[in-house]
């Protein structure tokens, strides 16, 4: 029994300290933000192969800081790789791979999660302002009717009538 509880306690340590300090490298020159937002300001361009400490993950984001410290703030996930950038694919040998974790290919067919940010928090949209010059930035993407119609004959469009319906879908009249 004490082997036993030994091997877990082992094992386990094994795991948290594999786990403990993340590290990666960039798989491509990439810039480093000083929050993770694609708008924030660029504290530094990091070159491919920047091998990379992870201190945090949030949501699509990784707040790292370079090997030797000179450098920290955030990078987009997909842009890290972890492991060493000189790693060489492992075919077994090791504790996990003895154990069958991580040692069979993934089946076809199987889900695939992929990483990204679902959406804002309650407190992101009661704190949310309006951006004027974004606004007049959009405003300034807008065709007038004669760009609208030009585009269309360009394009061999033809119009048509497109009948509207009520919430019960019953046909609504348009008066011309």
């Amino acid at each position: 029994m004490k082997l036993l509880v030994w091997f877990l306690a082992a094992f386990a340590l094994l795991i948290a300290s594999a786990y403990a300090a993340e590290t990666g490298y960039t798989l491509k020159a990439t810039e480093l933000k000083d929050k993770p937002f694609l708008d924030a300001a660029t504290v530094a361009m990091l070159p491919e192969k920047t091998v990379v400490e992870i201190v945090i993950r949030q949501g699509g984001w990784m707040q790292i800081k370079t090997a030797d410290a000179k450098q920290q703030g955030w990078v987009r996930m997909l842009s890290v790789k972890l492991g060493s950038p000189d790693q060489k694919p492992q075919s077994g040998g090791n504790l996990l791979s003895a154990l069958g974790i991580g040692s069979k290919p993934r089946p076809s067919g199987t889900s695939t999660v992929t990483t990204g940010v679902r959406g804002f928090s309650e407190e992101d949209l009661a704190e949310a302002k309006p951006n004027a010059a974004e606004v007049e930035k959009m405003k300034s993407f807008a065709a007038t009717s004669a760009q609208a119609v030009k585009l269309a004959e360009s394009g061999k469009l033809e119009a048509r009538q497109v009948a509207y319906f009520d919430e019960r879908g019953k046909p609504i009249k348009v008066k011309k």
